[in-house]
C-alpha cells in the first residue's frame, strides 16, 4: 500500500468505472470544519464550533453510462440530521486508487446545530479512496452542504471524515 501511494498516476489507466457490487460507504469525522461561524440571524445564535459527524452512505453499483444513484444519512453531535439522494461516478486512477464525485439533494433538520437557512439542501463531496484486493476501500470524504443561496441565509458547512466502503455482494 505505502509504494502504490507514491507510484505516478498512470493517464492513460484513468478511466470512469461502470457497473460494479453496490457499496456501503461508512463514514466519521468532523462537521462545520471550515467557515466555522454562522452569524447571529433570525433569532439563531451564532455556531461557532465543529461537532463530530458520521455517515452512511448506499452506492447503487448499477449505472448508466458510468453514474449510479447513492443515498446517504448524515448527522452530528449536536443532533443534526441530512438525508438525501444524488448521482455519483468512480474515476479509477490506477488499479487501486478511486475517485468519487457525487452531487445530491435533501432536507435538513437543524436541532441544536448550525443553522444552514433552509430544510432543502444541496451536497457536494469527493471522495478519494485506496481498493484494497478485496474490494473494500478506505478514503477521505470530503462534502459541502448548502441552500445554494435559495434562501435569505446561506452559511453552508464543510466536512471531512474518514471513509470505509464494503462491497455488497448478493446472491
Amino acid at each position: 500500500m505505502i509504494s502504490a501511494l507514491f507510484s505516478p498516476i498512470d493517464a492513460s489507466a484513468v478511466q470512469i468505472l461502470g457497473d460494479e457490487n453496490p457499496y456501503l460507504n461508512m463514514g466519521a469525522g468532523v462537521f462545520n470544519l471550515v467557515g466555522g461561524t454562522s452569524e447571529h440571524r433570525y433569532g439563531y445564535p451564532s455556531y461557532d464550533h465543529s461537532p463530530a459527524e458520521g455517515d452512511v452512505e448506499y452506492q447503487s453499483g448499477k449505472t448508466f453510462y458510468g453514474i449510479g444513484y447513492a443515498l446517504g444519512l448524515l448527522a452530528n453531535s449536536d443532533g443534526a440530521v441530512d438525508g438525501y439522494g444524488g448521482i455519483y461516478f468512480n474515476i479509477a486512477l490506477s488499479p487501486h486508487w478511486i475517485l468519487t464525485p457525487m452531487g445530491g439533494i435533501g432536507g435538513y433538520d437543524q436541532n441544536n446545530s448550525k443553522f444552514l437557512g433552509s430544510v432543502f439542501m444541496f451536497r457536494l463531496e469527493m471522495t478519494f479512496s485506496y481498493q484494497m484486493d478485496n474490494g473494500d476501500r478506505i478514503g477521505l470524504k470530503f462534502g459541502h452542504l448548502s441552500n445554494s443561496d435559495i434562501a435569505h441565509s446561506n452559511p453552508g458547512e464543510n466536512e471531512v471524515l474518514l471513509n470505509y466502503a464494503v462491497p455488497l455482494k448478493f446472491p
